[in-house]
């Protein structure tokens, strides 16, 4: 409303009738400002529209990447509409909207005026009077008659444009009245605050809200390490590290050599251990036999782990079939969904899909399946640095990981320190050198990501994308491909890429370490035009092309494994397929997963598949950061390392966050009488900054999810998977203590004590976490 009346006395002809060239400064400055709300408008509901999530302004410099605008054109569409609807409406309501601000101008500047605003009322009026018969006393109706017409007269008589603008006045009056007696009585709580800006102001509340939330939360029931761990760190001195050369810095080793404080595992008091147990029962004595030459790691864009494999009767099926009035998905939508996933189920050894096939059609892989795995993060980019560097990302909005402290040596980078290492030559490939490399089909150059490789440990010269593809110097010529998102081509012609580093490692008497990301799956969830589309749901188009799409990812990914048995290395190499993040789309109708907490977005499908592994299935709850122990520890038990490289490998698995997933999983640590101090998990909610979703790996609180605001203008989140698998009704609060309430309300004390005790771990690790990256004001 305050804004209306600023543009309505910008507009007072009247108020700047002495100074003509004020006027025009005026009418110059109302129309800046209505571009500026209009375009405003425009942007925050047509942003709605296109991605589900409400925009952050704080987040506005991710356009300036390039490629990131390709990413925001895609919104152009819903853009147009918006614009046209907001120009209908506000044609239509334009005078009144112009009048009733009028109203709301005159008495802002009633104060200040001394002319009346009310016309002087008439003071006498005429009517025909009565003419009795003084013979009968009588009043004739004619008379009668006229009196009724003459009061009808009166009235037609009244000022009633006056009257109308009386009660005008009024109620205009009433509201700012209203306004200022709810502004006063209006609770003091963060959510009604950042509700009550005008949309002109959101982008500087935006910056101004984005404060850190956590330091101000106090204790309700006392459970949990409260502020116990406010001087803890888990940063101390380097582990000494006897085998690393130390006549220069060895690339992920630096704070080795510069004497800076680094990650220290037995300083960390979250960290739980498991490398005293035993291997997996299923895994004991059957690992001598098991060479392991080469890793893959194939990060699945966008892939929710119910579609790895998909299954009949599941919740992506049943939302398809209850999109049909009779409830029942057409032949042709069961056909392709029977026929999906072949590879996934391969890989994983689930076959109780629902769908019919005979025993000799099951043909499980062999390897080590997860049922329980979550994403380190929501956006991709982190969470590729997440799973290949055993960490928890930054929480920062996108990639920043480059230009920060990597607190822990990458796999490429212990890999090429393994290469270093002097030892005698076993005569068989435990000696030959690593060679990594990053695979993908769409752009490298999008959001600093070929940065972050490299800060990683690839190569330069081993980062092959979009651009290097479709560039003359590229290697098989030319690729001539269509894009088919707004990032890049179809995987497909990758390939020979994939085939000759097999070749060239044989020849050169190399390792591989390959890494390829898949792109697919990525929203828009196009596919090559020789590729049938079977619409799969009515209404539902997104989710039927996501559902195609993951179908042709899952026949690249068998193109993959030919292509290894075509090389004959299929016996010789680990392949870990890892999701990045998952989906929410059939949950809650949201494509990205911006700003989106919801817990089906971290579950991925996590599988660390070879030949000669046997088929075995882990539902304990683990996180994408155990990959890069787990590969170490597989690489020693195989006898894949040479003695110095396995002694490396041993000395380095035991100082990472996360533990080994070939042995039994411990879900917390022993803290005394009490209790334990749970595994906590945590899923950095993309784009970084504002959220962190928190799991308890300790089974009697497996289903409880909480999701912590690292910023203050964001909820509070608590979540029971048992009781609502969707999330369709979260309890969400602002404002802490009252947040645990409502916990308590609907879901027991033990709930609300549990919820605290994850937010106060978070609290601790969202300030180490900076503290480890060397982020903020813990900077170099």
């Amino acid at each position: 409303m305050a804004l209306l009346v600023f543009i309505r006395l910008l507009l007072d002809g009247a108020l700047l009738a002495a100074a003509a060239w004020l006027r025009f400064l005026a009418t110059v400055l109302a129309a800046v400002v209505v571009a500026y709300v209009a375009t405003l408008s425009t942007i925050n509901v047509s942003f709605f529209v296109a991605a589900g999530s409400e925009i952050h302004w704080r987040n506005v410099g991710f356009a300036g990447d390039a490629a990131s605008r390709a990413l925001l054109l895609t919104g152009v569409v819903s853009l147009l509409l918006v614009m046209l609807a907001f120009a209908i409406v506000a044609w239509v309501f334009q005078d009144v909207a112009y009048g009733l601000a009028g109203f709301a101008t005159d008495i802002f500047k009633l104060p200040f005026t001394y002319h009346k605003l009310l016309a002087p009322w008439q003071t006498a009026m005429y009517s025909q009077l009565p003419q009795q018969d003084i013979e009968g006393g009588k009043i004739d109706d004619k008379t009668r008659d006229g009196s009724r017409d003459c009061v009808k007269s009166n009235m037609r008589t009244w000022p009633w444009p006056l009257i109308w603008r009386i009660v005008l006045y009024a109620l205009v009056g009433g509201a700012f009245l209203a306004q200022v007696i709810l502004l006063i009585l209006r609770p003091h709580e963060s959510a009604l605050t950042f509700m009550s800006w005008t949309p002109a102001l959101l982008p500087f509340v935006d910056f101004k809200n984005s404060s850190p939330n956590l330091d101000k939360i106090v204790p309700v029931y006392g459970s949990g390490i409260g502020h116990e761990w406010d001087n803890r760190t888990a940063l101390a001195e380097p582990v000494p590290l006897s085998w690393l050369p130390q006549q220069a810095p060895v690339p992920g080793f630096e704070d080795w050599t510069t004497g800076k404080r680094h990650y220290n595992a037995a300083s960390d008091p979250l960290k739980v251990s498991n490398l005293d147990e035993e291997l997996l029962e299923e895994l004991r004595g059957k690992l001598g036999d098991v060479p392991i030459r080469h890793v893959m790691v194939i990060m699945l864009e966008s892939t929710r782990k119910d579609v790895f494999p998909i299954k009949k009767d599941g919740f992506i099926w049943k939302r398809l079939e209850d999109s049909f009035e009779n409830k029942t998905l057409p032949e042709r939508a069961q056909r392709r969904l029977a026929s999906l996933s072949p590879t996934a189920n391969s890989l994983t050894g689930d076959y109780d899909d629902g769908f019919a096939r005979e025993e000799k059609d099951k043909k499980p892989r062999g390897g080590i399946n997860f049922n329980n795995a979550y994403s380190t993060s929501t956006y991709t980019i982190k969470s590729i640095a997440g799973t290949l560097c055993g960490i928890t990302p930054l929480v920062a909005d996108f990639n920043l990981e480059y230009r920060h402290h990597i607190y822990q040596p990458c796999l490429p980078q212990i890999l090429d320190a393994f290469n270093a290492l002097d030892g005698p030559r076993k005569g068989d490939f435990t000696t030959f050198k690593w060679r990594p490399s990053y695979l993908t089909s769409v752009i490298l150059y999008y959001d600093k990501l070929e940065s972050l490789m490299t800060s990683m440990g690839y190569p330069e010269e081993n980062l092959i994308g979009k651009e290097y593809l479709k560039s003359p110097s590229a290697k098989f010529g030319p690729v001539k491909l269509p894009d088919i998102n707004y990032f890049g081509m179809a995987e497909i012609c990758l390939e020979d890429y994939i085939r000759d580093t097999f070749a060239s490692a044989k020849k050169n008497d190399e390792r591989v370490f390959l890494t390829h990301l898949t792109s697919t799956s990525h929203h828009p969830f196009a596919m090559p035009a020789d590729e049938e589309y079977v619409p799969l749901g009515r209404g539902l188009d997104d989710l039927s092309h996501y559902v195609n799409a993951i179908g042709y990812d899952d026949r690249w990914l068998g193109k993959i494994l030919s292509a290894l048995e075509k090389e004959g290395v299929a016996d010789e190499t680990l392949v870990v397929f890892a999701g990045d993040h998952g989906l929410s789309l059939p949950e809650n109708g949201k494509l990205p997963t911006y700003y989106n907490p919801n817990s089906i977005s971290n579950h991925i499908p996590l599988v660390m598949s070879h030949p000669k592994l046997p088929p075995v299935t882990v539902d304990a709850a683990v996180s994408s950061l155990q990959v890069l122990p787990t590969i170490l520890d597989l690489l020693r038990e195989t006898g894949s390392l040479s003695d110095a490289a396995s002694k490396a490998a041993g000395d380095l698995m035991a100082n990472y966050e996360g533990q080994s997933m070939v042995r039994p999983m411990r879900s917390g640590n022993k803290t005394g009488p009490e209790g334990t101090l749970g595994d906590w998990q945590f899923t950095v909610v993309n784009p970084g900054s504002a959220m962190v979703s928190v799991r308890d790996a300790r089974s009697t609180y497996g289903d409880w999810r909480l999701v912590v605001p690292v910023v203050d203008n964001v909820e509070w989140r608590f979540t029971s998977l048992d009781e609502d698998p969707a999330e369709k009704h979260p309890t969400v609060g602002f404002e802490f203590k009252a947040f645990l309430r409502n916990v308590e309300e609907r879901h027991g004390k033990r709930a609300a004590r549990w919820a605290e005790e994850g937010a106060f771990v978070s609290r601790w690790w969202v300030e180490e976490n900076s503290k480890r990256w060397r982020y903020g004001p813990y900077g170099d």
